[in-house]
């Protein structure tokens, strides 16, 4: 399926294993570069490979923990130099099950 995701650029926080490496095979499936962040150099080793097979031209593994703002903001500031400050997808997939509206949500949940 095309879903003219070619050259697109797209994170994926906590894209190195489950619901997240999935999203993130789709989008190197189409031909996205893809960035995936994950806790574990190990997990990102094993997905870097997969989403290069699967056709993403640059497929990158950052190591982060998705609560550390200042690591993420590192990530971003590496990934905006790697790519030209353009970012097209963003995903978020990392962190625990907490409910409400995007809205009430604090920064440490």
């Amino acid at each position: 399926m095309d879903l003219g995701l070619r050259d697109a650029r797209a994170v994926v926080v906590g894209g190195g294993r489950g619901m997240g490496l999935a999203t993130a095979r789709c989008l190197a499936d189409d031909g996205a570069r893809v960035a995936v962040v994950a806790r574990t150099a190990a997990d990102l080793d094993r997905a870097t490979d997969d989403l290069a097979r699967r056709g993403s031209p640059d497929a990158l593994g950052l190591v982060a923990d998705a609560c550390d703002e200042q690591r993420i903001e590192q990530v971003f500031a590496e990934l905006g130099e790697r790519w030209g400050g353009e970012l097209n997808i963003l995903i978020n997939t990392a962190g625990p099950d907490v409910q409400g509206s995007f809205a009430e949500l604090t920064d440490e949940q």
